[in-house]
């Protein structure tokens, strides 16, 4: 299951997220981007550093479908 730490591209929060579906995972990490880090826009450089932040990890069960 792809999932998501602010940590992984420098950021300073706990901010975590997972998702089974890619898209839905980057529409919920630009929201945090812009209420949490005040980004109001997410650029294409941006955007590949997320992308490459990505983890996919499989041994993830239903449980991981919390968002934080």
């Amino acid at each position: 299951m792809p999932s998501f730490k602010c940590k992984d591209i420098g950021m300073e929060d706990n901010f975590e997220v997972r998702n089974d579906n890619e898209d839905e995972l980057l529409k919920i990490i630009a929201l945090h981007a812009k209420s949490s880090h005040k980004i109001k826009e997410i650029t294409p450089e941006m955007m590949n550093k997320i992308k490459r932040a990505i983890q996919n990890d499989d041994n993830c069960g239903s449980s991981c479908s919390d968002y934080a």
